[in-house]
C-alpha cells in the first residue's frame, strides 16, 4: 500500500527519528506500507493550495491520500479566519477529488494543544478548526480522523504533547502513537 501523507509540521517534523516521525510509526504499525510525504512545517491552508500541484497532484498517485492542515491556521498571531479556511479546505477537497477517489482521502483535525505551553492556540479554537476539517470531509465524502479528541480522550495533554521543542503543539512519541494509530485504523478501511 502506498500513502502519500501530506500537511503541516505535525506530518513533517522528524523528532529525533532518520525521517518524519509519522513514517517511523506507521512502518511499524504497516510494515507492508510504503510512504511519501511533502508535508511543509509552517504551512497553512491557502499556501498549501498555491502549492497543491507540487505537494500532491504531481506526486506519483498513491492509493490512498492524508492531509492534515489548520494547526497554522489557528494560530491567533497568522490567524486565517475560519470561513476563509473553510472556502481553501473546499478548493483542496475539489482539486484532490479529481486524482483520489474519495472513500481513499482522509483528511486529519489539528491536534490538541498543552495550554500551559501553547500560548497562541487553545483547545476550543482547535476544536473550531476541526469541525470544518470534519464537515468538508462529510460533504466531500472522505475519511475524517478527530486528533483533537483522540489526544484529549488519551488523558494528560502536557505528557502527550510533549516533543524536543517542548512548545505544547509539536509532540514527541505519545503523540504520535496516537496520529499513527489513527491513520492506521482509517488505512484499514480504506
Amino acid at each position: 500500500m502506498r500513502v502519500l501523507l501530506t500537511g503541516d509540521s505535525i506530518i513533517a517534523r522528524y523528532e529525533g527519528k532518520a525521517e518524519p516521525h509519522i513514517n517511523w510509526n506507521l512502518k511499524r504499525l504497516l510494515p507492508e506500507i510504503q510512504i511519501e510525504n511533502t508535508a511543509v512545517s509552517g504551512i497553512n491552508s491557502g499556501a498549501f493550495f498555491a502549492r497543491l500541484n507540487e505537494l500532491v497532484l504531481s506526486v506519483k498517485k498513491c492509493d490512498n491520500l492524508v492531509i492534515l492542515l489548520g494547526t497554522n491556521d489557528l494560530a491567533t498571531h497568522k490567524q486565517v479566519p475560519l470561513e476563509q479556511f473553510k472556502r481553501n479546505m473546499e478548493l483542496i477537497a475539489s482539486a484532490v477529488i479529481c486524482q483520489y477517489y474519495p472513500p481513499h482521502v482522509l483528511l486529519i483535525s489539528p491536534p490538541a494543544v498543552d495550554e500551559q505551553k501553547q500560548h497562541v492556540r487553545n483547545n476550543e479554537l482547535v476544536k473550531k478548526y476541526a469541525k470544518v476539517v470534519e464537515e468538508i470531509a462529510e460533504e466531500y465524502h472522505f475519511h475524517y480522523a478527530d486528533l483533537c479528541q483522540a489526544m484529549i480522550d488519551a488523558g494528560d495533554l502536557s505528557d502527550i504533547s510533549r516533543g524536543i521543542k517542548n512548545d505544547g503543539l509539536h509532540f514527541g512519541d505519545k503523540g504520535y502513537g496516537i496520529l499513527a494509530s489513527l491513520i492506521r485504523r482509517e488505512l484499514k478501511e480504506m
